[in-house]
């Protein structure tokens, strides 16, 4: 009994650890730095061999080069599963928007014991692997009779992307004055009228970073297009294609490519949805 409290650190050494790591801000600096470049280490070597014009993926480089990125935006393989993906984003974009602004909008007309339930549940798919999920739609495709499409991934798309939208815009209503909406009313505005003037105008920038963050989720899905995308290959298809007949340098530009659009689309989206809570 002795011996193992001996040998259990305390609360109080923890803390000394951590206050002695502040006063060093050098060793606090370079801790972050290793972090940091653990995880993007993987992105920047993609993005640095994209540019590499030697196809063999080694140091030193034999020069620098836009040979590959010429090569993918001249096949029309790579070009037909980039406008697929363009489309899988527009189109699961779309229907998380209206869905999440609906359910958000649902969700503050019930009590508030019923809709700390409702967020769970809401808020549970995101635990869910995305395996399953692609599984059980492929299944549940095949019984109804829906064929594998790039429509039928679109849905899957839009499933997965739907519990993102749905939290972010009900976060955003969460602080929304309601009373704006009662004034109108006051004023003769009917329920639509006010929705249209007052409700949507003001929570328009958070949908609309919801919908970007979904788009990007979309265009970044392997595993639900994988299982229900059947012949039309979006770009992650296209790339895994490659990956098994061997390392294509041309991955590395459609990589970094793709790095590239869902990055912005985070990005703005991050800064949509900043707005929309001011």
């Amino acid at each position: 009994m002795t011996a193992t409290t001996a040998s259990a650190p305390s609360p109080g050494g923890w803390r000394r650890g951590l206050a002695k790591l502040r006063r060093r801000p050098v060793a606090s600096a370079g801790f972050v730095g290793v972090v940091i470049v653990y995880l993007f280490a993987p992105l920047i070597v993609m993005v640095a061999f994209s540019f590499n014009s030697s196809p063999r993926l080694s140091f030193p480089f034999a020069g620098l080069s836009l040979r590959w990125y010429e090569e993918i935006f001249t096949d029309t393989l790579v070009l037909r599963a980039f406008r697929r993906s363009l489309q899988a984003a527009v189109v699961t974009a779309g229907i998380t928007g209206v869905l999440g602004l609906l359910g958000a909008l649902g969700i503050l007309k019930i009590a508030k014991r019923a809709r700390g339930f409702i967020l769970a549940i809401s808020a549970a798919p995101l635990a869910v692997p995305g395996l399953l999920f692609a599984i059980g739609l492929a299944i549940m495709y095949r019984q109804i009779g829906i064929e594998r499409s790039i429509w039928a991934a679109n849905l899957g798309h839009a499933l997965i992307a739907l519990p993102f939208v749905f939290l972010v815009v009900g976060a955003s209503l969460e602080r929304f004055r309601f009373t704006l909406i009662e004034a109108a009313q006051d004023l003769g505005a009917s329920r639509w009228h006010a929705f249209r003037t007052v409700t949507l105008p003001l929570v328009l920038p958070a949908v609309l970073g919801a919908m970007l963050l979904a788009a990007a989720i979309s265009i970044d899905d392997f595993v639900i297009a994988f299982f229900t995308a059947g012949q039309d290959k979006t770009l992650p298809l296209i790339m895994y294609g490659r990956v098994l007949k061997g390392i294509d340098p041309t991955l590395n530009a459609i990589g970094t490519v793709m790095l590239v659009l869902t990055t912005s689309l985070a990005f703005m989206a991050a800064r949509r949805t900043t707005i929309g809570e001011r």
